[in-house]
């Protein structure tokens, strides 16, 4: 949480997050208490037998592609800012993107054809 007194007016308010950020105008004359959000997203890699995809490498993009971590039961979960992100899968030289809006639907499915 961070505190700062300013005159009742409306302001531009910035949040930086896992290389990510968020905008938003408010005019704390009317609400003082501005909120921002994160959101848990899950990676959920599955071959083409629809079985989860174990040890596989996951990426999201922003501003360069940054780790997530590797699939556990074709899995890994991260939290970021409300907002579209393209995700990479990476699994025995095959690799998958999808680009998702996690804001409409936190769970990305990724189908590695393998």
């Amino acid at each position: 949480m961070a505190v700062k007194e300013l005159l009742p007016k409306n302001y531009s308010f910035c949040m930086s997050y896992a290389f990510a950020s968020n905008d938003k105008q408010q005019d704390i004359g009317v609400d003082p208490t501005v909120v921002f959000s994160t959101i848990l997203a899950t990676v959920n890699l599955i071959d083409q037998d629809s079985q989860p995809v174990n040890g596989a490498e996951t990426r999201y993009y922003s501003g360069g592609w940054r780790t997530i971590g590797t699939t556990v039961n074709g899995i890994t979960i991260i939290e970021l800012l409300p907002k579209s992100y393209s995700f990479r899968a990476v699994f025995s030289g095959i690799s998958q993107d999808k680009q998702q809006d996690i804001s409409t639907d936190p769970v990305v499915n990724i189908q590695l054809g393998l």
